[in-house]
């Protein structure tokens, strides 16, 4: 099921990683130039590769590999989407750190009153904490905003 699909971008797809984890789907960035260790750490991770470079589709793989043909990120997107028939599950959306990966966890409005801008708070009922780096998303907000587009 695409719920389970996790995925692993050579750098120049770095903008797609940061929207497929906006969608809530597990995704990190090779942060080295892509070639065999990308589609190592693909295969002991259980990921799927995405890349801009057609050389790497040429290459002996026994996992999933996935050239992007799309230039731009939103063509980027709606290709990987329809690809892998990947769902948007409003539940999903920012539950992973944008910055990171990291899964986000829930904290209480009240806990957060200082530690973020006033608009926000006063907009935002759900919030929620990435572990690792530290940072607060309003997912109330966020929630708000793609529904009104």
């Amino acid at each position: 099921m695409s719920e389970n699909k996790k995925f692993l971008t050579d750098a120049s797809l770095a903008k797609l990683a940061k929207w497929l984890r906006l969608l809530g789907y597990d995704t990190i960035v090779f942060p080295r130039t892509a070639g065999r260790d990308l589609l190592n750490l693909a295969c002991t991770e259980k990921r799927i590769a995405l890349t801009r470079r057609r050389d790497m589709l040429d290459r002996q793989f026994s996992g999933e590999l996935y050239f992007v043909a799309g230039i731009d990120i939103e063509s980027q997107l709606a290709e990987v989407i329809a690809k892998f028939s990947l769902t948007i599950d409003q539940k999903k959306i920012f539950r992973i750190c944008l910055k990171c990966n990291e899964r986000l966890f829930p904290v209480r409005k009240e806990d957060v009153y200082d530690l973020v801008p006033s608009y926000v708070f006063a907009n935002c009922s759900e919030y929620n904490k990435c572990p690792a780096v530290r940072v607060f998303i309003g997912a109330g907000l966020i929630n708000t905003m793609l529904s009104n587009s």
